[in-house]
């Protein structure tokens, strides 16, 4: 029978569980003033994009966490597994990766109401034909292990090679490269990842919604999912969650397949010979290299003896008057094209007004430096008088186009100018700078976790 001191340890011991019992989870993480939150990296769960993290779910999660006056605190996982099991353990207070359970419910956890809904898709190697079930039976179909497109697949007339230790986006990757040629993925992972993997190529889809959700802890009470609900009922009512599904899956910039190819073609075979060049300007100017590089490619393709019918040259196409403000001597020396181009940009970059800030600084100094500083004031002088904001990107770039009709041009100051080539130039480089810095944090080994200090540079000086 066990003594008295070992009697005491148990009933306080009772007693202390009680009291956790009776504290709400949501509580609890409100004295701690943190929610743990399991992820893995990529597009739609965490990642690191052009001005530090980004991700559907991670907006959505800084969000959550912020209404609960919490502080989110993200830990990367290998896989989805890793991460519902560090859920299990007690080690993350919710689980958040995109994750899509087989059924609503899930044994060990509490689950989420749906947040995205999607459905299956097959995508293959580019140059392989689209998977058939009915006569491709014994065609490998590379997974991801213990995820729902194995127990999707298993009963069906298939040959499946589950991966363990591997993502879906690692999954996905492996099949762009040609090591894999089949996999079965969703529709939502195949959009987001269209310009990154470009020889991805989607395939049939199977008539089965699956709906992406967060998974909480089952030996708590269910007050931090009952939160969540709330929140993400809210986030729906109000229209945000439809915003970010268009941010991060159905409204991304898309370009053709021959752009998409050709990049990152000249990714692996061009920009290695210029990269320490650009981060030279960059360091020099503040810039970061990876816009600069964005640039380059959209003027040249990082062809460094580049030259135009009308007289511009080098990596950065810089123009002769250009060139000799910024006592460039020779414009096909790369490194002095880029920095003379960089330097040029920040030239560009203090003419406009300086209550212009953040992004929309950054699209007026690149439209800019592409149709000149004179035209772009027309431009804005045009959208005030049609009652836009002249100070607002989106809304000068619709009057850019009209700089090129006669009933407009004859009444602004520097008259007739191709309007609509700025606009596309501004999208161009917005979509290479995207991708450059998606492959420079895959390079890197950087996820929305690394301090803001070894990613963080700002685009222009301000």
């Amino acid at each position: 029978m066990p003594g008295k001191p070992l009697l005491a340890v148990i009933f306080l011991t009772l007693l202390l569980i009680q009291g956790c019992e009776q504290t709400p989870m949501v509580e609890r993480l409100q004295e701690k003033g943190v929610l743990r939150v399991a992820t893995v990296t990529g597009p739609l769960t965490c990642h690191l994009g052009e001005k530090g993290p980004a991700g559907l779910e991670y907006e959505l999660i800084r969000d959550f966490a912020r209404a609960l006056e919490l502080t989110p605190r993200f830990s990367i996982y290998p896989t989805r597994q890793a991460a519902i099991e560090a859920l299990k353990t007690g080690r993350e207070d919710m689980a958040a990766g995109f994750i899509i359970p087989f059924s609503d419910e899930e044994t060990g956890h509490y689950v989420s109401t749906g947040i995205i809904q999607t459905s299956p898709a097959f995508a293959h190697f580019m140059g392989n034909k689209s998977f058939d079930p009915e006569s491709m039976p014994q065609t490998p179909i590379t997974i991801p292990a213990g995820g729902y497109a194995e127990k999707l697949l298993e009963k069906r007339p298939v040959s499946l090679q589950p991966l363990g230790g591997t993502s879906e986006e690692a999954v996905l990757s492996l099949v762009d490269q040609g090591r894999h040629h089949y996999t079965l993925t969703s529709k939502a992972q195949l959009n987001a990842h269209a310009n990154l993997l470009p020889r991805l190529v989607p395939g049939s889809t199977l008539e089965q919604p699956l709906h992406v959700r967060w998974l909480f802890p089952r030996f708590y009470d269910s007050s931090l999912r009952d939160r969540a609900d709330a929140f993400l009922r809210q986030q729906k009512e109000s229209g945000h969650l439809a915003q970010l599904r268009n941010k991060y899956i159905d409204k991304l910039p898309k370009r053709d397949f021959v752009t998409r190819r050709d990049f990152w073609k000249h990714v692996q075979d061009r920009l290695p010979k210029y990269l320490e060049l650009f981060k030279q300007a960059g360091d020099e100017t503040g810039i970061d290299w990876r816009l600069l590089a964005a640039i380059g490619y959209q003027e040249s393709h990082w062809n460094a003896k580049a030259v135009s019918p009308t007289g511009v040259r080098g990596i950065m196409m810089l123009t002769q008057a250009t060139a000799k403000q910024q006592k460039i001597t020779n414009r096909l020396d790369p490194a002095q094209s880029i920095i003379g181009g960089a330097r040029h940009l920040l030239w560009m970059e203090q003419r406009i007004p300086s209550r212009i800030q953040g992004n929309e600084l950054l699209w007026f100094t690149l439209a800019s430096y592409n149709i000149g500083y004179g035209h772009l004031e027309d431009a804005r002088i045009l959208t005030q008088r049609q009652n836009g904001d002249p100070d607002k990107w989106e809304d000068v770039k619709q009057r850019l186009p009209l700089l090129a009709k006669k009933e407009y041009y004859k009444t602004l100051k520097h008259g007739r100018a191709r309007g609509s080539e700025p606009v596309a130039y501004v999208e161009n480089i917005r979509y290479f700078y995207s991708l450059l810095v998606y492959w420079d944090n895959q390079a890197n080994g950087r996820d929305c976790t690394t301090p803001r200090d070894d990613y963080l540079r700002l685009a222009l000086k301000n």
